[in-house]
């Protein structure tokens, strides 16, 4: 069969530059955005890292990949009216950026930005305008479209349903602090759509569990740009915890009020079961006193993660905030570890579809402790684990699916840049902010 005109002519996919806030794994967004480039270097691909700071980490240059720091810090450690500002556009990424794109852009470069808003801010999106088609964006939250990016009012522990950047969202404090910073923040997102338009760009925003689309879409993305990738999972433990014969509740990350540890620990108490948390946070001093029974683990490397699991009898997500992914919550799964949640953590939902999770319906005490009681019969945690252990895998990529599902993104990216030099269209609307 001969292939058409287009396929004969497809530019071959000749670097990816991988743009994040920070070169050093600092969380969640950072870990993923260090491993797609050491992944996409293993397969051969050249890869340049963009990052917001210094950019110095010497693993990455030991590794054969580019990097280049802008220089700037993160918001939290610069005076506040440099934070105000430099949050909002900060101009040295912009011109960094822009600058990198004039000298080193070809026509087989793909651009991928990860995480933006501690750094790099809105700016940067104005930068790439010019390879908007050869953009994309992970969305490992929902800061692209909510101004507080969690689809939620801390104030009062709910999650909002409000459309974002409508008035009803200007109108509504859900900030974890003042009303003011709401003020702010919906400020930077509504710049941020002025720089680059998402709903007419051509750029592709990658979410990382199919669930999060509708949130997405809300926030004014297209369906026809949103592209699901599926996180990658590394298992805690590579044989089956025999949760069955163990007795302890875990919890495992940040210890921060959203995150529910108290509701955890209530519950906990009501069922006589030992609640254990590996990890620490702002939260810890106020449960100290109201809950001296709970085992602070701190944190742990995922070995020793392993390690403290073979006590597990279930892993709890007693966040008050929507979870598209729950990454610890699938390490947990895959290892055999049931998982307890509440509805608003997308992973709670496929579980129970699996076999190997309850959900608590309500995010209260009550609901949690109901759901808790369930897992006091052996045969259930054991059914529950081998689900678990056999079928929770297919939640979820393995880094080398990942990173096959990128690539092949890429390239279609690439394929679309083609047929549209074949098939040109009306000029791409930005609005009325420029460049500053």
């Amino acid at each position: 069969m001969s292939s058409s005109p287009a396929e004969n002519a497809l530019v071959p996919l000749e670097r990816v530059v991988v743009i994040n806030d920070e070169a050093i794994a600092s969380g969640g967004a950072a870990v993923l955005a260090l491993l797609s480039a050491r992944l996409l270097r293993e397969a051969g691909i050249p890869v340049t890292f963009l990052s917001g700071d210094a950019g110095s980490n010497p693993a990455l240059s030991s590794d054969g990949i580019e990097v280049s720091g802008i220089g700037s810090a993160p918001l939290l450690k610069l005076p506040l009216h440099r934070r105000i500002v430099e949050g909002a556009y900060n101009r040295l990424a912009h011109r960094r950026i822009r600058e990198y794109i004039a000298q080193h852009d070809t026509p087989g470069t793909i651009y991928h930005v990860h995480a933006w808003a501690q750094i790099l801010s809105p700016s940067i999106f104005s930068a790439l305008r010019p390879v908007h088609h050869r953009l994309v964006i992970s969305a490992h939250d929902f800061t692209l479209v909510c101004p507080n990016g969690s689809y939620a009012n801390f104030n009062q522990s709910t999650v909002c349903e409000l459309t974002p950047l409508s008035r009803q969202c200007l109108a509504s404090h859900c900030d974890k602090r003042r009303y003011a910073d709401k003020v702010w923040r919906f400020g930077r997102s509504w710049l941020r759509t002025r720089l680059l338009q998402l709903a007419d760009s051509e750029c592709t925003i990658a979410s990382i569990h199919p669930l999060m689309n509708p949130w997405l879409e809300r926030g004014g993305i297209p369906q026809e740009r949103i592209r699901t990738v599926l996180n990658p999972v590394r298992p805690f433990a590579r044989r089956r915890i025999p949760a069955e014969t163990n007795d302890d509740i875990f919890i495992i990350g940040r210890v921060e009020f959203e995150k529910g540890v108290d509701i955890a620990a209530e519950a906990a108490r009501r069922v006589n079961r030992k609640l254990r948390v590996i990890g620490d946070g702002a939260f810890r001093e106020e449960l100290l006193q109201r809950y001296p029974e709970i085992v602070w683990e701190g944190w742990r490397s995922h070995e020793e993660i392993a390690e403290l699991l073979q006590q597990a009898r279930f892993v709890v997500m007693p966040s008050r905030l929507p979870e598209p992914f729950g990454l610890v919550a699938h390490e947990s799964l895959q290892s055999g570890v049931p998982v307890v949640a509440f509805k608003s953590a997308f992973i709670a939902q496929e579980a129970r579809q699996l076999g190997c999770g309850i959900v608590a319906e309500r995010t209260d005490v009550d609901s949690l402790a109901a759901a808790f009681a369930k897992m006091d019969d052996d045969a259930t945690v054991e059914r529950m684990s081998h689900l678990a252990f056999d079928v929770s895998p297919r939640l979820s990529n393995t880094p080398g699916s990942w990173r096959d599902e990128f690539i092949a993104l890429y390239k279609s990216r690439l394929r679309s840049q083609e047929q549209a030099v074949l098939r040109p269209g009306p000029e791409l609307s930005y609005g009325r902010a420029q460049a500053v």
